[in-house]
């Protein structure tokens, strides 16, 4: 599994001053742009591609309809996605699918999409559809984050993950149970057939995030022989 972890500055103050050194431990790193206001998103952005050079970088802008900080429309949201995707081509691209389906269509294109789908409440009952309709479209990346309230809703998502997995093999899967009783799925990822877990630094982006350091040892211990 690769692990990820999130930079969140709120000014480009803050954006020059994140120390890329503490992150070499990520395989990549998600710049979640909803922290800013919309009009500062394409001034700070020279400075975290600059300070992430060489490295890979996923673009994220978490409306708050999905548990993010940023009101935007479709068309706000969709035109500041192309703008960075044109001046400085991310590895990877998020974009919320069910939030933004009227926009979809202009988003085609776009070989590197992480279609996600964010839900801080609970693990909707409809996680087959869900799945199955992400993976209909043949992103990069399918990603589904939903909130955990039992050990039940954690296992129903780790067996619908392997079961999405298996019989689509070349897709990429990012599966996630939020929540404390959901930390097991950040770290198995390798059996569920998730292809990455997100980690923390300083400030989790989401409920049940494990420490960078920790994951790291994590990994270790599943990859001994």
């Amino acid at each position: 599994m690769k692990l990820i972890v999130s930079v969140m500055p709120r000014s480009l103050e803050e954006a020059q001053e994140l120390d890329a050194t503490r992150y070499e431990d990520a395989d990549i790193i998600e710049w979640r742009a909803d922290f800013l206001p919309k009009e500062a998103i394409l001034q700070v952005a020279p400075a975290i591609f600059e300070k992430f050079a060489g490295r890979e970088l996923l673009f994220t802008l978490r409306t708050r309809a999905e548990g993010g900080e940023i009101d935007l429309d479709s068309a706000e949201y969709v035109q500041i996605i192309k703008d960075v995707a044109q001046l400085y081509q991310p590895e990877y691209i998020d974009f919320e699918y069910f939030s933004h389906k009227d926009v979809f269509e202009e988003m085609l294109d776009f070989p590197n999409l992480v279609l996600s789908y964010h839900n801080f409440q609970e693990t909707p009952e409809n996680m087959m559809e869900i799945l199955s309709e992400l993976t209909s479209l043949t992103p990069k990346v399918v990603k589904v984050s939903v909130m955990a309230h039992t050990e039940q809703d954690v296992l129903d998502l780790m067996n619908f993950t392997r079961g999405f997995k298996t019989l689509n093999p070349e897709q990429e899967y990012v599966t996630i149970s939020m929540g404390k009783v959901g930390k097991v799925s950040r770290i198995t990822s390798d059996v569920t057939g998730s292809s990455w877990s997100f980690a923390s630094l300083d400030e989790a982006s989401a409920p049940g995030q494990i420490s960078l350091s920790s994951m790291k040892k994590i990994r270790e211990i599943l990859n001994e022989d």
